[in-house]
């Protein structure tokens, strides 16, 4: 978000192992929680940018 030429906006959501496993089942829990991470591409125009997008959040996360 803080790259002037190229932001990334990301929504999080934390939620709580039970919760999560209630939601998801078949998720094996390895974890008191999980946090899911939601980015928004609004046209269809967009869909050729997904993997550019994951590839950079990987790289994001890593640093």
């Amino acid at each position: 978000m803080n790259d002037s030429q190229n932001p990334v906006f990301l929504s999080a959501l934390c939620i709580g192992a039970d919760r999560f496993a209630a939601l998801h089942p078949k998720a094996t829990r390895d974890a008191d929680g999980a946090r899911v991470l939601r980015s928004v591409l609004m046209k269809p125009e967009s869909e050729t940018y997904v993997e550019q997008l994951r590839r950079r959040l990987e790289r994001l996360a890593r640093s």
